[in-house]
């Protein structure tokens, strides 16, 4: 058998502690990670005048770019790329 003083004991057992607050910690991290958010490919516009693509979510048949203020109708989905 071996001898195990209070001073060794005490260490082992905060370290211990430690090691599993610290596994818990990782686990339960990589379980809550935020989700991703993903834009619909139907809120995204390209400007046929200056070709700036930008974001817009409140108009579904047209739209006007924030560049150049020109009207744009949407695009069919394969020219999208």
């Amino acid at each position: 058998m071996f001898r195990l003083d209070v001073s060794m004991a005490v260490f082992l057992y905060v370290m211990s502690s430690l090691v599993i607050i610290f596994f818990l910690w990782i686990f339960f991290e990589r379980k809550a990670a935020l989700p991703q958010f993903v834009r619909e490919e139907a809120d995204v516009w390209e400007c046929t005048i200056c070709a700036y693509t930008y974001v817009d979510s409140t108009h579904h048949e047209i739209s006007q770019c924030p560049q150049c203020k020109s009207y744009n109708k949407k695009l069919p989905e394969e020219r999208l790329v």
